[in-house]
């Protein structure tokens, strides 16, 4: 039995009963027809009945057709039907009006029926061929949906890594537990070897993705051709490998293994047509001597490793009690760290800058401080790779650019407006734009710091890896009003690219160019090229590291803005620095002077 066609359903809207009579005779036949006399009663109607089509008057008191029209397509229940006005107004901005809010047709009044039929079939002919489209589309997207679950639940099971066709992390624990049984069945010694590779970050950065995927894939083949074939060979992820020596009777075979690793790591690799060196980091942990379970031996192998990379890398270590003493030293304290923010044992040190053309004060930097309730004061050094490496430095970072710009505002509201203030961000925040854009509006909201008193100091390793992404971010920071540094400067491979690229205002020159700093030595002519560069391109050059009258005198000949460093002050404390800001405390030995 075929199914039974339903009429459509139009919605006729005017306040005339007559024409809503003569519209609704012409068209009742092919349609069944609902009816509304003001703008209100019709998208209550349009709301409840959901018709397939709306014949709208357009002069109506109260709420007009236009109004009810542009209603209609804001709301999401009815912006699908299709509306056509009827008005008795012959002019072009009635119609164009008509169009901007929506409508798809026009009717002129007096009606002519058979034009009224042609237009509300041809457009509910329209209604229906969207609607199926739309049901066809939501059939497309759950095959689609149910398709892409299977493939991931496939990519899942799949025990083999895509790029290296290496064992993955899952097969490698598969064999791994496998070979701690037939350890344990039999009495067998065999060993595990953690390999990073030193470099592989450097070649992502300079060379692109598709050249550290080639790297990857040279290394698991170089790699497989020094063990045996009973030997496993895995990658974990990243640039991370393993090797599951199996049956071996004396680690000085793994000794012997690990140095042939680390000779095939050594020998260059061509990349894009060039030679590139790279080095590795191998760790070994011993069954069942240095752990007897999967877990506690990868455990072990991965802790000796790390101290490989420690120890200056291209090196290889035995686990053993000192390496277990470091990492237990190093998880205490991860756990100390996030106590640290309970205890409220960071603390802010400020490095004042001093223009070089008047020798006045002219801003600060923010520079974070772990006082630790055992090991005393900790400079960033010693935890901030510790807080990178375990998450931690979102909250440290967003911890040090409230509290540092808290304090500036307070000190602004003290009489000092025109202080900067400088704070450095990690390549950690940097990696989620939107979130780090978020947190610094938030911050600048709660605190009431200026954003044009702001400058945050990035540097180049951080704009390597997504220079788009990069410069999407920046460009957010800079509409805030934010200035951009960019910290270390000329210690990287693409400053200048990246000086056209993005929207930096300000470079640092790093320390080390200072460090050695004579009038005739080599240095001098690299500050001063850098200083001479920035100023044909319109940017503020900031010198660190400053301690002496020689330093300082080459700077300032050679037209630096502004300089920091230890000849004038050493990092201050908050209440240090506000004696500063006020004379109560001496600005060191500097002996800057105003050339006007």
């Amino acid at each position: 039995m075929e199914p039974v066609e339903t009429l459509p359903t139009v919605l006729v809207v005017d306040d005339s009963p007559d024409n809503i009579r003569l519209l609704g005779n012409i068209l009742l036949r092919e349609c069944r027809v609902l009816f509304a006399t003001s703008g209100q009663a019709a998208m209550d109607s349009a709301v409840a009945n959901h018709p397939d089509l709306v014949l709208l008057d357009v002069m109506m008191p109260e709420i007009d057709g236009f109004e009810v029209c542009q209603w209609l397509r804001a709301q999401e229940s009815t912006r699908g039907i299709p509306v056509i006005l009827v008005t008795a107004l012959n002019d072009m901005d009635a119609e164009t009006r008509g169009f901007e809010v929506g409508a798809v047709d026009f009717l002129t009044k007096p009606v002519n029926p058979a034009v009224v039929r042609a237009r509300v079939a041809a457009h509910l002919a329209l209604k229906r061929q969207r609607d199926i489209l739309e049901k066809t589309n939501l059939r497309l997207q759950e095959e689609i949906r149910r398709r892409e679950k299977l493939e991931t639940q496939l990519r899942e099971q799949a025990e083999y890594d895509a790029l290296t066709a290496l064992p993955n992390r899952k097969l490698f624990h598969d064999r791994l537990q496998q070979a701690v049984l037939v350890g344990e069945r039999r009495r067998r010694h065999f060993a595990l070897l953690f390999v990073d590779l030193d470099r592989f970050k450097w070649v992502n950065d300079t060379l692109g993705h598709d050249a550290g995927d080639t790297l990857l894939i040279e290394v698991a083949r170089r790699l497989k051709g020094v063990v045996r074939k009973s030997d496993t060979v895995a990658r974990l992820g990243g640039d991370e490998f393993t090797v599951i020596l199996s049956d071996i009777l004396h680690e000085s075979m793994a000794e012997l293994v690990a140095r042939k690793i680390l000779e095939q790591l050594s020998t260059p690799f061509i990349l894009k047509g060039q030679q590139v060196a790279i080095s590795g980091s191998v760790g070994i942990g011993m069954f069942p001597d240095d752990g007897a379970t999967p877990h506690d031996l990868a455990r072990n192998a991965d802790s000796a490793m790390y101290l490989a990379k420690q120890s200056g890398r291209n090196a290889f270590r035995f686990f053993s009690e000192e390496i277990d003493r470091q990492a237990h030293q190093r998880m205490t304290l991860e756990g100390e760290m996030r106590l640290a923010f309970q205890n409220d044992e960071f603390f802010i040190d400020y490095q004042p800058k001093i223009r070089l053309a008047t020798g006045r004060l002219s801003g600060m930097e923010a520079l974070v401080r772990w006082d630790h309730p055992r090991e005393g004061v900790l400079f960033p050094k010693q935890f901030i790779p510790l807080a990178e490496g375990t998450g931690l430095i979102t909250q440290v970072g967003a911890w040090v650019l409230r509290t540092a710009c808290r304090d500036a505002t307070l000190w602004i509201e003290e009489g000092f407006p025109d202080l900067r203030l400088a704070v450095n961000l990690s390549a950690l925040q940097f990696r989620d734009g939107e979130r780090l854009v978020s947190m610094v509006e938030e911050t600048l909201l709660e605190t009431g710091f200026p954003a044009k008193n702001l400058e945050l100091e990035i540097t180049e390793s951080m704009m390597l890896g997504n220079p788009e992404q990069a410069a999407e971010t920046l460009n957010q920071l800079r509409d805030l009003g934010i200035s951009i540094a960019m910290d270390d400067f000329g210690t990287g491979f693409s400053s200048l690219a990246l000086l056209k690229r993005l929207p930096i205002q300000v470079i640092k020159i790093d320390r080390s160019f200072v460090k050695d700093l004579t009038p005739d030595g080599r240095n001098a002519s690299f500050t001063s090229a850098i200083i001479s560069m920035a100023q044909q391109l319109g940017l503020r050059v900031v010198v660190e590291g400053v301690e002496s009258d020689q330093q300082l005198n080459i700077l300032k000949q050679q037209g630096g803005d502004e300089v920091q460093g230890f000849f004038f002050s050493p990092p201050l404390g908050r209440e240090s620095f506000l004696d500063l800001l006020h004379g109560r405390l001496p600005l060191g030995a500097a002996k800057v002077v105003n050339d006007d």
